[in-house]
């Protein structure tokens, strides 16, 4: 099972949801509680979203799994690891780390959805009619706090228009609510000891050398690695590297399975 980051969607994962399929494993992309497809709930932390996690699971009727999550997704699948270990196979963690981060995160990403709101206010007051025409509007208006053009193409792919209104697809006052919450991360004591992978991207700051010690201490079987032209979006920027990686780690350490989607 696959979860996107914050702010995307399974979509996200797609193509490479397919080349893993091709390895002969079957891949569920998920789209976590106020995002993509999935429902919308006020109520956003890492313990319910792991719950929606095992829920889907169940419904499925998939007793163990190998979990991979980027950012916001690879906390929520630590938490299902540490908290169901025998649910889990094996796990992959993509550019976070066992901690919080609010410092950090939150300010910057606190704008850009103040920025999104300003965005729905201001649709309802144009005459704009084709989704293209809005998503120009609003990359305008995420130019004030967003410079860099990949990220504004990105939460962009968001905005839908549906029955004559514009609207955004993620739950914006969910999210903005419960961003000191997703900044941070549980506390465990308990361990995962099963195979664990985290990557990061070489350019990025989410996985630091101060972080393994934390790794290590709640994931004992964990591997660290790096991978070299790549920031925070390492499976979109460096996709050759980051699928080398990751199918060696599911090689060496995962069953293959006869792909069924």
């Amino acid at each position: 099972m696959v979860m996107h980051g914050l702010m995307g969607s399974s979509n996200n994962w797609r193509s490479l949801s397919k080349a893993l399929c091709k390895t002969g494993r079957k891949v569920i992309a998920v789209d976590a509680r106020n995002h993509g497809a999935s429902p919308h709930n006020e109520h956003m932390s890492y313990f319910l979203m792991s719950d929606d996690v095992l829920r889907l699971m169940d419904e499925l009727g998939e007793e163990r799994v190998t979990l991979m999550g980027h950012s916001m997704g690879g906390k929520v699948l630590m938490t299902l690891a540490l908290t169901h270990p025998d649910r889990v196979k094996n796990l992959v963690v993509v550019d976070v780390s066992p901690r919080p981060r609010p410092a950090s995160v939150t300010p910057t990403t606190s704008a850009y959805l103040q920025s999104m709101l300003k965005i729905t206010s201001s649709l309802c007051d144009t005459t704009l009619t084709s989704l293209s025409q809005a998503k120009q509007h609003a990359d305008k208006i995420l130019q004030e706090t967003e410079q860099d053009v990949s990220i504004r193409q990105f939460l962009i792919t968001n905005l839908e228009h549906i029955n004559g209104r514009f609207r955004w697809k993620v739950n914006l006052d969910a999210i903005i609510n419960s961003m000191p919450e997703l900044g941070g991360f549980p506390e465990f004591s308990q361990q995962f000891t099963r195979p664990t992978l985290f990557v990061g991207g070489q350019n990025s700051n989410y996985i630091l050398s101060s972080d393994i010690p934390r790794i290590q201490e709640l994931f004992p079987k964990a591997v660290v690695k790096h991978i070299d032209n790549a920031g925070h979006w390492v499976h979109a920027e460096n996709p050759h590297e980051f699928l080398k990686v990751v199918k060696t780690f599911l090689l060496e350490n995962d069953e293959e399975r006869p792909c069924k989607g």
